[in-house]
């Protein structure tokens, strides 16, 4: 028997089936309301809260850990004896690193004393000959004036007509002779004193060629002081690319020691993001070597001149083909001392933010609007 269908239940699903259609359109409706209206006024809210709080705190990960490196040289040329350096070893202030091949040194330093010693005797010589010479003078005066004296008395007699003018000419002679003397003992003693330098009874050690001798000792014994190649300052020794039996030129570098000082971070910010960065902000440094913890630090420095302008090849500003690159300026980063944090090495690549205490309002907004508006660049 087939089955009759009931108009009661017909007529009472078909408002259920219209009340679902409209709950239907009700919800798409608002869903189109909030994916057209809400979600974008939340991310402009967002993207405008960011905005304003964005303008506080500037970070680049160009940074660099850095601290001070003495590179090490020799001072004098020779053979390499003995090395002490290790790499990676401490070292304090003064200790002996490379011992270079003294003799030829030892040497020089005794033909130095040799000629110390030979120049004292010289002068000495000089002022034994100056006293002779000043004996000859007197001598040689007083026999010049008795002549003269002589000579003057004969004068008067020969005028008289006691005594023949041939015996006025002899004496007359000797007193020439006398007098010559006496210019040439004057003569004699004027070139002892120039070789004395010119001073009566300076002391010895005074004399300029023994005072140039005194300087070459001097720097014999400097010479020979620095075949023991020394570290300058307390340090670790970087590698050490030296064995005994090589042959150093003096000025040649031998190696590197990272010293002692405290380390600080060299951080490259673009020259667009620096416009409110100010000596003394603090900064927050993270280290990729040390993920999850974080150095305080305050702006020391900012460098007066580009990276750019110390390159190898700097740029061409003036060619033809000019394209406008943003130069970054190195900002040097004092990092405030922290117990119990691992020990920092030079060359680590570092993550650097600084804080600018700069906040933005509204009004920035707005005249960012008016900025582009006329055409004109908008404030950072």
């Amino acid at each position: 028997m087939p089955k009759t269908s009931n108009p009661r239940k017909a007529a009472q699903s078909r408002p259920a089936k219209g009340e679902a259609a409209q709950s239907e359109k009700t919800k798409k409706k608002w869903l189109r309301v909030v994916l057209l209206g809400v979600v974008p006024a939340i991310v402009i809210a967002a993207a405008g809260n960011m905005w304003l709080r964005g303008a506080r705190y500037v970070s680049t990960e160009n940074a660099y850990v850095k601290t001070d490196i003495a590179k090490l040289a020799a001072e004098v040329s020779g053979k390499v004896i003995e090395v002490r350096a290790r790499a990676h070893t401490l070292v304090a202030a003064g200790d002996v690193l490379v011992r270079i091949d003294p003799r030829p040194f030892e040497l020089a330093l005794a033909r130095a004393e040799a000629e110390l010693d030979a120049s004292r005797q010289d002068v000495q010589m000089l002022r034994e000959t100056l006293a002779e010479a000043t004996v000859e003078l007197e001598e040689a005066e007083d026999r010049s004036a008795y002549f003269r004296k002589r000579y003057r008395r004969q004068t008067k007699l020969v005028a008289r007509g006691i005594v023949s003018a041939t015996r006025n000419d002899e004496l007359e002679n000797d007193a020439n002779t006398a007098e010559d003397k006496v210019i040439m003992a004057r003569q004699k003693i004027r070139r002892i004193l120039a070789s004395l330098g010119g001073v009566r009874g300076r002391p010895v050690d005074q004399h300029p060629l023994v005072r140039a001798k005194i300087a070459a000792l001097e720097s014999a014994k400097l010479d020979l002081e620095r075949t023991s190649v020394r570290a300058p300052v307390s340090g670790t020794v970087v590698t050490v690319p030296l064995v005994a039996g090589e042959q150093i030129a003096a000025g040649q570098p031998l190696f590197a020691i990272v010293t002692d000082t405290a380390p600080w971070v060299d951080a490259n910010f673009k020259e667009t993001a620096l416009t409110h960065v100010r000596v003394g902000q603090e900064a927050s440094i993270e280290l990729d070597i040390y993920p999850g913890l974080a150095w305080k630090a305050k702006v020391k420095s900012i460098s007066p001149a580009t990276g750019a302008e110390f390159a190898i090849l700097p740029p061409q500003n003036a060619s033809g083909n000019w394209v406008k690159v943003v130069q970054r300026l190195p900002v040097r980063l004092q990092l405030e001392p922290r117990a119990g944090t691992p020990r920092l090495r030079a060359g680590m690549t570092a993550q650097v933010t600084i804080d600018t205490l700069r906040e933005r309002s509204l009004s920035d907004i707005l005249g960012n609007l008016v900025a582009a508006a006329k055409g004109k660049k908008p404030n950072p």
